[in-house]
């Protein structure tokens, strides 16, 4: 630690000293601005007014933002934090803080959720995607410290925190900083920081519920909360808050939904007929059963998803088999409690803990090499191709049985800590702070349904084409089972923190400075699941690491309406080396409505256990207009990826019901964490039954844009109108696809990388709302823009424009009354051909759900 000392020293002293010359480069060069997140362990407003030192401790009145050690007088620093409210949130229309956030514009791309049905491996577990990147790429925090991720990554990689674990009734705000915050927080901060800020020192209780349901049916909505809270910080010494929140939804199915109920999109442009289907395939071609057995029928095979040749198939409805969201079950409680131990000292504890259930319908279960999904089973030498034959014939043949993933997830956190201020005659005035906190995910999944492989062959080989009977083979004693897998992710923290606003006072304003360590125990296992069934998808990891760091910034003002910030992290990972990674920042704020600002943040980001010591896991991704499957291990040899955050915007207020902030960014990322070309392997050995791959440190990604936030309000005699909205454009997303770069941004091939998912180059949120006396009415647009089909023939896909009204009013003594309708206009999502493809659907559930028209009503009492 000696080294880091003198290293940080060292910093600090050149920040000051050579202030000028920083400045000049950074005008040249740097152009990004890292939003840091203010610790929430600052001793809250009002504690305080005068130092030990005699000094009024004016940094204790400061705002605390996330992205900053140092509070400030103003919520805009050196990046603008976009912030929501608990009453934000209820004007949406969400149910969950899942949703929520999942739809905010800087949410682009690549966000999964627990809707997912394949290349998911996470079932139950929600997260965000900040400017499109992968869920690796952006850190969420809760009350600025960190939690344990979910147990299981998306895609068998990508780990993410699950915010399906946070109580809605327990959010006082969300402050979401969209650029890279690597040098106050550490290397998954490279796309951003969420920060999910709950209630404390709340006094009362409260009690709240709705209801909620789809005009065509399915996800029937229930929720009740509870928040309560005993003591007055500064009167008793103590206070105690706790929340309580519970959530059911029913789910939908593709049958209760018009444009998926027959799995037919034949009508379509690069539409096919998509119910699963069973044959023998010969010399002739596909050969439908005969008889098709009792939930077959017969059809032509022409232009079936599964064989588009000439022949014939027995088909069969699957979309009951197949959600489109599933069942959950949400149950979330929070305890934070504050006792105050002196005038400037005050302890805390915070136990949070959650159980989720989901019942996700995958499909009809089934087999054979021109199934959706391509059949294998894991035999004595490894994976084997599951195609069994009659008579010399393949059999592909569906099951009237759907397979459900059942995931039971537990995630508790508790942390404790003290935190105070203090004054100094010389130095300023002091706010500091240390925690402990150790949060875990555990996560369990039944597959049911699935296919054992030695039951289907032991009667496969006995029969002939002539004597196969469908009915006998669904009544096979054992032939479909349950395979399990489990997950435990596990994080442990101590940190500590010190700041002031006032460290020096030089001519043109007072010098801040802020400082940190942090140690983390990161430990990861996941069990390998069942491999006796056909189909398994299955997955073997067992990694700890040990992380240190040490962090600082320094704030200097070069004029009165010009400030300079400096700050830089050097961590340690025991599995690779230390990286030191440094931030420049510039704030012009020449009149009090505008402040510009510009910030360059050079980072990286630590491979993740999953990468790193995966021993073996099993999936399927599409390649065009195909599912193949995949093999994949870890690799402890792998680099940290480095990247550079560029970012310039300003925020300007030129009255009291006006805002207006606009951003550019630009990420680069270099040495980036992947597979090889699935594209380049399938093209180089088609038909290979499994594609061995491992990770590595490919080549580069770039990406840059816009974001925009606007507000304006209009005081009339019937009331206020406010209008408002939140913007993002992805001018370019670039990494290389088999060798060649490729700009991913306004189409869908980023299907076939890492990311998995379209990328519009368009999203944005606009509100109108509506106030008078006890009444709120708000009106929200939501877009999301169009994309070019890269992936298979068919026709580009249409941007998707969504009106959700809610109404709420507060006239009642003690009561809050609302009802809300999404979805007004019941649009539908857009067709993408490639979907159909991967689940028998026909759009991308990483940027759409498909509920229709949806009506809640609910309440509130205060006591």
């Amino acid at each position: 630690m000696a080294v880091i000392k003198k290293m940080i020293l060292a910093q600090l002293t050149s920040s000051v000293v050579f202030a000028a010359p920083v400045l000049a480069q950074s005008l040249q060069g740097a152009s990004a601005s890292v939003s840091a997140a203010a610790s929430t362990l600052a001793v809250p407003s009002g504690v305080a007014t005068t130092g030990p030192s005699g000094n009024k401790v004016t940094q204790l009145q400061g705002v605390e933002v996330t992205g900053s050690l140092i509070r400030s007088s103003d919520r805009t620093g050196f990046n603008q934090v976009q912030s929501v409210t608990q009453n934000d949130i209820q004007r949406s229309g969400a149910t969950t803080v899942s949703n929520f956030l999942r739809d905010i514009s800087a949410n682009s791309a690549s966000s999964w959720g627990e809707d997912t049905v394949l290349m998911n491996q996470a079932p139950g577990g929600a997260g965000i995607a900040l400017r499109g990147m992968s869920m690796k790429y952006s850190l969420v925090l809760i009350d600025g410290q960190r939690a344990a991720p979910y147990a299981f990554g998306v895609g068998g990689t990508d780990t993410f925190f699950d915010i399906n674990t946070v109580p809605i009734n327990a959010v006082d705000r969300i402050e979401i900083v969209k650029t890279g915050a690597v040098s106050q927080y550490g290397s998954d901060a490279i796309a951003g920081v969420v920060n999910i800020i709950t209630k404390k020192d709340f006094q009362g209780l409260q009690l709240g519920g709705s209801l909620g349901g789809a005009q065509h049916g399915g996800q029937g909505m229930t929720n009740f909360s509870l928040l309560g809270g005993i003591g007055d910080l500064n009167v008793d010494r103590f206070n105690v808050t706790a929340a309580l929140d519970v959530y059911h939804a029913s789910g939908v199915t593709l049958a209760q939904r018009g444009m998926t109920s027959n799995e037919n999109y034949a009508e379509l442009p690069g539409g096919l007929f998509a119910q699963p289907s069973s044959f023998f395939t010969t010399a002739s071609g596909p050969q439908a059963l005969s008889p098709c057995g009792p939930t077959g029928l017969m059809t032509s095979a022409a232009n079936n998803l599964q064989t588009q040749t000439p022949g014939t198939v027995c088909s069969q409805n699957g979309a009951k088999a197949q959600s489109l969201a599933p069942q959950v079950e949400h149950t979330s409680a929070k305890v934070h409690a504050d006792f105050k131990l002196g005038v400037y000292v005050v302890a805390f504890a915070d136990l949070w803990a959650s159980y989720n259930t989901t019942s996700l319908a995958s499909g009809l279960a089934g087999f054979g090499t021109d199934a959706l999904v391509p059949s294998f089973y894991y035999a004595d030498r490894g994976f084997t191709a599951f195609s069994p034959t009659v008579g010399g014939n393949a059999l592909t043949y569906y099951f009237p049985d759907a397979q459900d993933w059942d995931t039971t997830s537990v995630f508790y956190r508790f942390s404790s800590g003290v935190k105070g201020s203090f004054g100094t005659r010389n130095f300023g005035d002091w706010d500091w702070s240390a925690s402990y906190g150790h949060s875990q995910s555990e996560v369990s999944n039944t597959f049911t349904s699935q296919v054992n492989a030695s039951a289907v062959l032991d009667y496969t080989n006995e029969v002939t084409p002539a004597t196969f009977s469908a009915e006998t083979l669904d009544d096979l004693p054992g032939v479909l089972g349950a395979s399990r897998d489990r997950g435990v992710s596990k994080l442990d923290t101590l940190d500590a923190t010190a700041s002031t606003s006032n460290l020096l006072s030089m001519p043109a304003g007072d010098v801040g400075m802020g400082f940190g360590v942090q140690l983390q125990h990161q430990s990861e296992y996941i069990a390998p699941g069942s491999t006796g069934f056909v189909n398994p998808f299955t997955q073997a990891v067992n990694g700890e690491r040990n992380m240190a760091a040490a962090y600082y910034q320094i704030d200097v003002p070069l004029l009165s309406e010009l400030t300079f910030s400096q700050s830089g992290r050097y961590d340690y990972y025991g599995n690779f080396g230390g990286v030191y990674s440094p931030r420049l920042a510039l704030r012009y704020q020449p009149m009090n409505a505008l402040t510009v600002y510009a910030s360059y943040d050079r980072g990286f980001r630590a491979p993740t256990l999953i990468e790193l010591y995966q021993t073996a896991s099993v999936t399927s991704q599409p390649v065009g207009a195909r599912n193949v499957d995949e093999y994949f291990v870890g690799n402890p040899d792998l680099k940290p990826e480095h990247t550079e955050n560029y970012n310039v915007g300003f925020q300007l207020s030129p009255t009291a019901s006006t805002d207006v902030g606009l951003d550019w960014y630009k990420i680069d990322v270099t040495k980036v964490i992947g597979q090889p070309s699935i594209v380049a392997e399938v093209n180089a050995n088609p038909g290979q039954t499994i594609y061995y791959l491992g990770y590595e440190n490919l080549a580069y990604l770039r990406t840059d844009g816009f974001e925009a936030t606007f507000k304006q309000g209009f005081p009339t005699k019937i009331g206020t109108f406010t209008l408002s909205g939140d913007w993002a454009y992805v001018r370019r997303f670039k990494m290389p696809i088999n060798g060649i770069a490729a700009d991913l941004a306004g189409n869908n091939d980023a299907n076939d990388t890492v990311f998995g998912g379209a990328f519009p180059r368009w999203k944005g949120n606009t509100e109108l709302s509506w106030t008078h006396r006890e009444w709120t009415t708000t009106l929200t647009w939501q877009f999301t823009g169009p994309y070019a089909q890269e992936i298979v023939s068919g026709p580009n896909v249409a941007s998707y424009s969504q009106l959700d009204l809610l109404v709420s009013y507060g006239g009642f003594r003690n009561w809050k009354l609302y009802a809300g309708i999404n979805n007004i206009l019941d649009r539908a999502p857009p067709y993408d051909a490639s979907w159909t493809y991967v689940n028998r659907g026909y759009f991308d559930p990483s940027l759409y759900s498909y509920m229709g028209r949806y009506g809640q009503i609910g309440a509130t009492y205060r006591f």
